[in-house]
Formats: C-alpha cells, structure tokens, sequence
C-alpha cells in the first residue's frame, strides 16, 4: 500500500477544506436569514433557505466524520480494511477517496 503519510496527508487537507466551507456555510446562512427576516414576511421562502443549508452541512458534516474516522485508523494501524469483510481495501479506490470505509465489493452492496 502506498505511504500512509500520503493518505494522511490528502485526508487533513480535506478536512481543513470542509471545516473552511462549513464555517463559510454557518456564515452565509446567518446573513441570508437575517436580510430574509427584514425583507420578506415570506416564511416558506425563509424555511426552504434554511432547509437548503441544514442539507448542505449535514452532506459536510457526513464527509468530515469518514474523514475523521479514516484518520484514527490510520494512526491506530487499521487504515485500509474494509468496515464490512475486513479485507484490505483496492489501493486505487484509497487514492480516489482516502476516506472509503468499504471495499469496492461490499460498497457496492449499500
């Protein structure tokens, strides 16, 4: 397998990625729904913003908890293995997403 200092690497600046738009995210909304409070009396249109962010956090959020994950296996020497059938997992799949709990043929079964 390739150096694990390599998966890790791609795996943090992933994260830090992710915590970046997270907070741009957190951000944003709070703006959008303040100038939607004082422009609008239109609720639905104020509830289908909100609902739009809380969707794109939560797809965030998902993402950084593979991420973290991937990085305890990696420093407690389980990166690499399948969540599912325990075996090891395609290194071709790791360099596509370092974070893939599952080999490709147990993915493929979810």
């Amino acid at each position: 397998m390739k150096d694990l200092e390599t998966f890790k690497a791609k795996l943090i600046k992933e994260r830090e990625e992710i915590a970046f738009l997270l907070e741009t995210l957190n951000k944003e909304e709070t703006d959008v729904l303040r100038e939607e409070a004082y422009e609008t009396s239109d609720w639905a249109n104020k509830y289908e913003l909100r609902e739009e962010f809380h969707l794109q956090k939560e797809d965030l959020e998902k993402r950084l908890e593979l991420i973290d994950k991937a990085l305890k296996k990696i420093e407690n020497n389980s990166y690499g293995f399948c969540e599912n059938c325990g075996k090891e997992i395609e290194e071709a799949r790791l360099e596509i997403d370092p974070a893939a709990p599952y080999c490709r043929n147990c993915a493929s079964k979810f």
